[in-house]
């Protein structure tokens, strides 16, 4: 399918285009702007350098990128556009919304024309995409709304921008809790090279000094949004930033919300930064000084090796890691290198989210110091709850090309509205009687109250089933199936008594382990005679 991104020429929308397209395997993907290619070709267009490293991309890997001029605030145009694609071999599969007018004022200065500017990207643009698509009634894989980390920020000039972004996460929800609709309204950091903050410069600037925050990795921001989408049931406006928590610390008094300042202060207290010393300990403290200086140097040099640093000095031991170029398989490479050193292994997530090596070694310097006083001199035990991450399984998306859908075949589509759809699991035959085994199919579920009336119904088909391979056939089929519907309940049918059955049993096992999803229902049939 293709990927449709509004405000595509932005520098947000052609990155996340170009690493889509290296780094998932994507083939199709339309770029929706106002503005018309010619204009995008222009050497004085700020995004220019962009696009042309995105072309570049484009032939490499075979790709093929639209450049579509609609207006995503005309309802008409969005919808005559998604229509157009959906009578392709492409239709639309997944939609990203990041067209953006910033213009920030105070609340004093606030007009209805300034309003009409800025809130109709946003706000028209993500209302039209939603009703067009329902309309139309395209399986949308996953529906993305980029908001800003200044809605969550106490920022008076940006008042006009936050109303767009607060309609953005009430969307989201909407979709997500009242019609079980796909959907992530993602409040973005200072991301490096790209969005609002890369043009803004001098507000950036403001929140490093005054408030921590940190520029991330644009890998890693996308890395982080492929998480959420697994989490968007219970977690539809999830906030991305990294910060430095030290910084933030010294400005609590002034920090905007008292939400914030509570998180700030529990992170602060788990951290034990600046942990006064005991008196009478001298000796001791020399030796834990000395201990945590070699934990910082041996962490230094470890980075500086993982990221390919020319030197160990290009490595600031106080500035955030993901701020220095760490993306999440360096942080997986880290993760482990500290696991193994030190014993100690601090979560992913936490690595993620901004630490600097210096606040490592205070984390893995207090937990040694712990284990020592909760550990007996006597006894020896595995001091880590925590398995080693396979690097291998963390690269799994990379090799995850295939977008397809084959092994997907419509066998019965239902007139009706808001049906459900029953996924039936077969195998591919050899022996070309695959029209007898649909016909089964259809035959047996029309006599389960009249199911082939009232339901979409479609074959899941899977090559010959090796023990080994069903967790694997198992995953790939819940891949497909998401890509009818995005989300559950799901209705799988599978013949009694069968391969297939086994596989049934796996794909609920794995829906309700990695998904959440506890209410799908499992058909079986007696096999054909």
């Amino acid at each position: 399918g293709t990927i449709l991104i509004s405000g595509g020429f932005g520098g947000l929308g052609l990155t996340i285009s170009r690493w889509m397209i290296e780094q998932r395997g994507v083939k199709h993907i339309a770029l929706m702007s106002r503005r018309t290619s010619i204009e995008l070709e222009q050497p004085s267009n700020p995004q220019y350098d962009d696009w042309l490293r995105l072309k570049r991309t484009t032939k490499e890997y075979n790709a093929h990128v639209d450049v579509v001029q609609a207006d995503v605030t005309n309802f008409q145009q969005v919808h005559d556009l998604i229509e157009r694609f959906q009578k392709t071999c492409y239709p639309i599969r997944g939609i990203i919304h990041s067209a953006v007018v910033a213009e920030d004022r105070t609340l004093g200065n606030l007009t209805q024309e300034h309003l009409s500017l800025v809130l109709p990207p946003k706000v028209r643009g993500a209302w039209y995409l939603h009703q067009a698509t329902q309309l139309l009634h395209a399986p949308i894989h996953f529906f993305i709304m980029f908001s800003s980390i200044r809605n969550h920020l106490l920022e008076v000039a940006s008042a006009g921008y936050n109303a767009g972004n607060q309609f953005l996460d009430a969307l989201a929800h909407y979709r997500c809790t009242k019609l079980n609709l796909p959907a992530l309204s993602i409040s973005l950091p200072a991301v490096s090279g790209a969005g609002m903050f890369h043009r803004h410069k001098e507000m950036l600037n403001t929140l490093k000094v005054t408030q921590g925050f940190e520029l991330m990795p644009t890998v890693s921001v996308f890395e982080l949004i492929e998480c959420f989408h697994q989490t968007q049931k219970i977690c539809p406006c999830p906030v991305i930033f990294a910060v430095n928590w030290q910084t933030l610390h010294r400005n609590y008094p002034t920090l905007a919300t008292s939400y914030l300042r509570k998180i700030v202060g529990e992170r602060y207290k788990e951290m034990k930064f600046d942990q006064p010393s005991s008196p009478g300990k001298s000796n001791s403290n020399e030796s834990t000084m000395n201990k945590k200086e070699t934990i910082i140097e041996r962490t230094q040099s470890a980075v500086a090796r993982l990221l390919g640093a020319a030197s160990v000095d290009r490595i600031v031991i106080d500035r955030s890691l993901v701020s220095q170029g760490m993306d999440s398989l360096a942080a997986v490479s880290l993760f482990n290198w500290l696991g193994q050193e030190t014993g100690i292994y601090i979560p992913l997530v936490d690595l993620l989210q901004g630490l600097s090596i210096k606040t490592i070694a205070t984390l893995v310097y207090n937990k040694l110091n712990e284990k020592e006083q909760t550990i007996s001199s006597a006894t020896k035990e595995h001091d880590s709850d925590f398995d080693l991450v396979d690097e291998n399984e963390v690269q799994y998306s990379n090799t995850s090309t295939y977008t397809g859908l084959e092994n997907l075949i419509c066998l019965h589509r239902s007139n009706q509205n808001n049906t459900s759809t029953l996924f039936c699991i077969t195998q591919i035959s050899n022996d070309n009687n695959n029209e007898d085994l649909f016909t089964f199919f259809i035959d047996k579920l029309s006599n389960q109250k009249d199911k082939t009336s009232s339901n979409d119904i479609y074959a899941l088909q899977i090559p010959s089933i090796t023990s080994s391979s069903i967790s694997t056939y198992a995953q790939n089929l819940i891949t497909q199936m998401r890509r009818i519907q995005p989300c559950g309940s799901y209705q799988i049918v599978a013949i009694r008594n069968k391969p297939e059955e086994t596989i049934a049993h796996e794909m609920l096992k794995q829906l309700k382990t990695h998904s959440l999803i506890t209410n799908t229902q499992l058909h079986l049939l007696d096999a054909l005679n």
